[in-house]
């Protein structure tokens, strides 16, 4: 009988419920008995993409390729797949690229007669315009999503480091990126830097650039950052993480040098769409930038774009009420920046009858409870923004 059985679950397996049945019907009939098995034919499990890994990869080409793309397809790399976190090659007059004998030295330490291929995804986190920035020294040209024209380029080699701009639409997702670039005498260098939607003028960060050409999961899918009644909310949101060990929020008000404002715990290795959310509560007056820095346990640190967000002053303000009142009564403060207040009550013979650490939080109204006898004092209200005196009855 187990050969019966074997050739049955085979079956059901391997052939489809029709040969599955034929078998169960021989042992019927060999047998004169019954076997129940799951009705089902089986799938090929299904494979999520992987998830995307940052920065680009890069072929690197003996000679010169005089603006013609075709030269990438018709020579054979010298180096193949090498990854690039960022296109950040800041001019010189030394083997920035690192490419060795890939050049030619017309001079020691400085490579000539070289060209490079950069190629991978681009992430935009939120649709909209964007202006992109190549600078470069000497030829570059920058494609997007293989449009028939490149978007930005610099096509010759008669002139130093310079930068070319081109401006784009793009919707949110992933975007086909690829750079191709030449060196044939003197310094050279290669920077592409963007700005988008509450995006100022930056590199574009190895957060949302990928190396692989096909299917992927992006990690990053959104980050803003928001004005809201003098604080800042920062929302940032992932498809997948791979060894995501914390989200840093770092913060600057110059946007070159930034510092850890706050930490998260990131989720590991998963594939679910994982959402964060923080407030910076003590924005400074003024321009603010913000960016999510992600560490991970297998690679170095993976930086979002930076956002921008822009604090108007509020004058300083103080609300007391309600007066009269039973002996309580609710303070509340602008700007809800102004921190922490220091409350003072004093009566109407200079004593200080009172005296409380106000935490203010955002610009919620604080419950005051003196706890004082019936009369007329002096309150004194002291912050960061000003302070307030005033007098303040109490139980009248």
């Amino acid at each position: 009988m187990s050969s019966f059985i074997l050739e049955a679950l085979f079956a059901v397996a391997q052939r489809g419920r029709r040969q599955a049945t034929a078998a169960l019907g021989r042992l019927g009939r060999g047998y004169g008995a019954c076997l129940l098995l799951p009705a089902f034919v089986a799938q090929a499990q299904s494979t999520a993409p992987p998830v995307g890994t940052p920065g680009l990869t890069v072929d690197y080409y003996r000679g010169y390729f005089y603006g013609k793309p075709a030269f990438f397809t018709s020579t054979v790399p010298a180096i193949h797949n090498r990854p690039v976190e960022q296109l950040n090659f800041v001019e010189a007059e030394t083997d920035n690229f690192a490419v060795g004998n890939v050049a030619t030295y017309y001079a020691p330490g400085n490579p000539d007669e070289f060209s490079g291929r950069f190629q991978g995804q681009l992430y935009a986190t939120t649709a909209g315009t964007y202006t992109f920035y190549l600078g470069s020294d000497d030829a570059a040209y920058l494609w997007v999503d293989n449009n028939a024209q490149p978007i930005a380029l610099n096509s010759s080699d008669a002139f130093s480091f310079r930068e070319a701009t081109g401006v784009l639409a793009l919707a949110a997702g992933l975007h086909t990126v690829r750079v191709d670039y030449g060196e044939h005498g003197g310094s050279q260098g290669l920077v592409l830097q963007y700005a988008g939607p509450g995006m100022p003028k930056q590199l574009v960060p190895n957060g949302v650039l990928y190396s692989q050409g096909e299917a992927i999961q992006p990690v990053l899918m959104r980050f803003e950052a928001v004005a809201n009644d003098q604080q800042v909310q920062l929302d940032w949101a992932t498809a997948a993480e791979a060894n995501s060990t914390a989200f840093v929020v770092q913060k600057s008000t110059d946007g070159v040098t930034f510092s850890d404002l706050l930490r998260q715990p990131g989720a590991g290795t998963t594939s679910a769409t994982t959402s964060y959310a923080a407030t910076d509560q003590q924005p400074a007056n003024g321009r603010n930038f913000y960016r999510i820095e992600q560490i991970r346990s297998d690679r170095p640190p993976v930086y979002s774009p930076v956002k921008v967000v822009e604090i108007v002053p509020m004058p300083f303000a103080v609300s007391i009420y309600p007066v009269p009142n039973n002996g309580t009564f609710f303070v509340r403060v602008q700007p809800a920046s102004a921190g922490p207040a220091l409350l003072e009550i004093v009566d109407m013979i200079g004593r200080h009858v009172y005296r409380q650490q106000v935490p203010l939080q955002g610009s919620a109204p604080q419950l005051i409870n003196p706890n004082l006898a019936i009369g007329m004092y002096i309150l004194r209200l002291t912050t960061s923004a000003g302070t307030l005196v005033q007098k303040m009855p109490l139980g009248g």
